[in-house]
């Protein structure tokens, strides 16, 4: 059976606990219960902010930067007719991986929008709001 500690060296089974709380008159319990639900929510929420950052995080790191500079130079040989068969291959591996990536971002979009309560279409446009600092025309 868990125990908890009351006070150092006072340890009580948590079913004694709940005999005690159960006892209580109910406007001693509603007060308990609303201050437990302060503790529990104040946990919930640093929680999720943590989560939140940590989703932000990988949204907008998905796809390395090194990945995007060789897809940029890349593209900018194919558009020009330049690229060698050897880049082209490497070209087309990096839309593999990034489309794999943007499938990830999506899953990661969609827990985010889950812990916000938002739609992903809203998510999307926090995250450009936010990337951005306005609103396009």
């Amino acid at each position: 059976m868990q125990t908890i500690e009351i006070q150092k060296g006072v340890r009580v089974d948590i079913e004694d606990l709940i005999n005690g709380v159960s006892r209580m008159e109910t406007p001693v319990l509603e007060k308990f219960m609303d201050t437990m639900n302060q503790i529990l929510t104040g946990r919930k929420s640093a929680t999720t902010a943590l989560r939140e950052k940590e989703l932000l995080t990988k949204i907008e790191n998905i796809v390395p930067a090194f990945a995007k500079r060789r897809y940029k130079q890349l593209h900018a040989k194919l558009e020009k007719e330049t690229i060698s068969e050897t880049e082209h291959q490497e070209l087309l591996q990096i839309i593999d991986f990034m489309e794999e990536r943007a499938v990830e971002r999506i899953h990661l979009m969609a827990e985010l929008a889950a812990l916000r309560h938002v739609s992903l279409k809203e998510l999307a446009e926090q995250i450009r709001l936010k990337k951005y600092g306005h609103a396009s025309a």
